[in-house]
């Protein structure tokens, strides 16, 4: 674990003088969850121990108890209804679809392009006529895993460069190709068929035949929930995770689950700043924290929820 060389050896902060907050999975094994805690606990004897979904923490962050939280991040996508700061766990959907999904997608595109990819550590200098000077003998001890990984980093600063969706998916087809520079100085040129990567997204893939695209994830969530809340859900669709920074992601988002959703129903996308959106989890954990040392009666998670409802009876006045 990475508590002890970040947080007491770096940091210097004695776990036992300080209580923890955890984030954990929408859907986590609640055997791991035990033995965390037993680590915890019993290694680094901390006072108390507050274990918290990313997914809440997620709502936290934007002001909200209640709302339909969509999470993608680098290897699976979640939909999970809140209510009153709870995870609704029946009516979660989970896939394993992510950035990374996207990442390898454009990878093979471009080695069937033939295109080779250098990772950035073979490079060792740059001549005056714009040249590099690669040498891989300097790195005979790299293992073909952190060579996969290298180049996968440089795949996905391609992506994270040039991949967008578009308001309207079949503008895709005009759209102008675009010159990328590799990091040995390649120049290769995306068009169309690479750029609509992205719309995997809401198509479907096929390495998940099952999957059925975000929008429709949050729908069929939503109709997982009672009937009661499925308004209010609806009208607060929060948007989390790195892998939601495609530009056009959120816009993309808007436009497409009203199409799943009842007639007539009232459809609200929040998302942070793209920054934020990456540290969503974070800024909602620093909420309950922030509060344990009013109504020490109160768990913090009823808490951040009381003060939250409270706000929104305010706002109604």
């Amino acid at each position: 674990m990475i508590l002890k060389p970040l947080v007491v050896d770096k940091m210097g902060i004695d776990t036992k003088e300080h209580p923890m907050l955890l984030t954990e999975p929408s859907l986590h094994n609640k055997d791991h969850r035990a033995r965390m805690v037993s680590h915890f606990f019993e290694k680094y004897q901390v006072p108390a121990l507050f274990i918290c979904k990313s997914s809440v923490l997620a709502a936290f962050s934007c002001g909200r108890s209640t709302c339909l939280v969509l999470e993608s991040g680098a290897n699976t996508t979640y939909a999970v209804p809140i209510h009153d700061g709870y995870a609704l766990q029946p009516s979660m959907i989970k896939y394993e679809i992510g950035g990374n999904y996207l990442t390898k997608i454009l990878d093979e595109f471009l080695a069937s392009k033939g295109t080779t990819i250098v990772p950035k550590y073979v490079i060792t200098a740059k001549t005056v006529n714009g040249q590099f000077i690669m040498n891989y003998q300097k790195f005979e001890l790299t293992t073909p895993s952190y060579e996969a990984f290298a180049k996968q980093e440089a795949v996905c600063e391609i992506k994270e460069a040039l991949l967008h969706l578009t308001p309207d998916p079949p503008m895709g087809e005009t759209s102008p190709r675009t010159d990328y520079s590799l990091p040995d100085g390649t120049k290769i040129s995306l068009g169309p068929d690479a750029k609509r990567i992205p719309e995997l997204l809401f198509t479907g893939s096929s390495e998940d035949n099952a999957f059925i695209g975000v929008h429709k994830m949050i729908a069929e969530a939503i109709i997982r929930t009672d009937l009661d809340i499925r308004k209010e859900l609806y009208a607060n669709i929060v948007v989390a995770g790195g892998n939601t920074l495609i530009p056009g992601f959120v816009e993309r988002v808007q436009q497409l689950v009203p199409e799943a959703a009842p007639a007539n129903t009232k459809i609200k996308v929040i998302a942070h700043m793209p920054v934020e959106r990456q540290l969503s989890a974070w800024l909602g954990g620093s909420i309950p924290v922030s509060y344990t040392h009013l109504r020490a009666h109160e768990t913090s998670l009823h808490l951040v929820c009381r003060l939250l409802l409270e706000k929104k009876k305010k706002k109604k006045k």
